[in-house]
């Protein structure tokens, strides 16, 4: 009988070898039944994120709303939720601007309309979301006009043979409909401007205070444009001694002038501020404040049109236009402006409000108006400062919409 003995070193490693892989085995299994468990208690407990394109306005815009509801609706409940959307229209007064020959015009105003857009959403719970705002202000657009009676007037000829007869006078040849002479409108801008504002902010809600008000803080970036339109015209004539007879043109001739110039802004610039609300009863009280900060990229495009009109009696010898091309002018400035609102709202339906208020925008550094100032003097351009302010100040009135 053969002794058959086992090697021990080798017996025990296989020994081990088989218990280390059912550790492994059993600790992959415990650690997948633990991750089941809490993905199980995950799932269970979970709410999912807000949709933004979960709207659901029920179409009961104008449903009624009661004293009785309002009273017992929490400050936080009453404030705006979801997706809501705001109208206001605009009647705001802009300063003129500080032009080099012009004294203290900076301190007139002149009565513009525009519109104010904006939609927002915020997060229901989380009390966070993002508001968009669109401001358009057109006009001012006021002038300072002189009608002058041009020297030469279109006759129809009775008799074709008699050519001292030149005939009557029509009445509105096309150079003014409607008058029974021909004229020249002759006027100088005085303040002619537009402006664009484009806001996006991200913003916060408070929790309220003691008296029910409510607190949103806000930062965002604003991106506005505003143009400047300004030009000068100068009529001479023979007729009245202001243009003296000229070998080239003759003894009758008339001459109108314009010099004009488009200067444009384009502002970047960071922005900040916070909206006050209160609510009482069926009125809602708030208040803004947006202050920015940033720079003003500048261009001004300058042109003189000269429009001559030669003749002898009622008959015109010739009529041509002339045109220098456009000189352009760049600059960059620092910009510190704010934009302040006041507004009274009042609840009218359960998704409709209709408000009125006050608004104010100080751009009170960093806007070109009026162009360049001719060096040489021939032009009659006035030009302005680089650096001026824009105040634009006046009434809304609108509507607010929430579901």
């Amino acid at each position: 009988m053969t002794d058959v003995s086992l090697d021990k070193p080798n017996f025990m490693k296989t020994v081990e070898h088989a218990m280390s892989v059912r550790k492994l085995t059993a600790s992959l299994l415990t650690t997948l039944a633990m991750l089941g468990a809490i993905a199980t208690g995950n799932a269970q407990d979970h709410v999912p994120p807000a949709d933004p394109l979960a709207f659901d306005p029920d179409f009961q815009w104008f449903r009624p709303v009661y004293d009785m509801d309002l009273a017992d609706m929490k400050p936080k409940k009453r404030a705006n939720t979801g997706w809501f959307a705001t109208y206001d229209r605009l009647a705001l007064y802009a300063s003129r601007p500080e032009l080099e020959l012009v004294q203290d015009a900076e301190t007139k105003l002149d009565q513009g309309w525009g519109h104010r857009y904006e939609i927002g959403y915020m997060l229901p719970d989380v009390e966070h979301g993002w508001m968009f705002t669109y401001t358009q202000m057109n006009g001012p657009g006021e002038r300072d006009v002189v009608a002058r009676e041009r020297l030469i007037r279109f006759g129809v000829v009775a008799d074709p043979d008699d050519v001292d007869d030149p005939g009557p006078v029509i009445q509105g040849d096309g150079n003014t409909p409607g008058y029974d002479q021909r004229l020249y409108f002759v006027g100088d801008s005085v303040n002619v401007m537009d402006f664009n504002s484009y806001e996006l902010n991200k913003t916060w809600r408070m929790e309220p205070y003691h008296y029910g008000g409510i607190l949103e803080p806000f930062v965002g970036f604003r991106w506005a444009r505003l143009n400047d339109y300004n030009s000068q015209q100068n009529y001479i004539t023979t007729a009245d001694g202001s243009a003296l007879p000229d070998v080239n043109l003759g003894d009758d001739y008339e001459q109108l002038t314009t010099d004009s110039v488009i200067t444009e802004n384009e502002i970047l610039a960071a922005q900040f501020g916070f909206r006050y609300v209160k609510f009482r009863d069926r009125f809602t009280y708030s208040a803004d404040f947006r202050g920015m900060v940033g720079g003003s990229l500048q261009c001004a495009k300058s042109q003189r049109d000269v429009e001559t009109t030669v003749g002898v009696g009622d008959v015109p010898d010739n009529n041509f236009s002339t045109q220098t091309r456009a000189l352009y002018d760049r600059n960059e400035e620092f910009v510190i402006g704010f934009d302040v609102r006041g507004e009274l709202a009042y609840q009218l339906t359960e998704a409709i409000k209709i408000r009125t208020g006050v608004q104010v925008i100080d751009l009170a550094t960093g806007i070109w108006r009026g162009g360049p100032v001719d060096p040489s003097g021939t032009n009659q351009q006035q030009g302005g400062s680089q650096d001026q302010d824009v105040v634009m100040v006046g009434a809304t009135f609108g509507i607010e919409l929430n579901r």
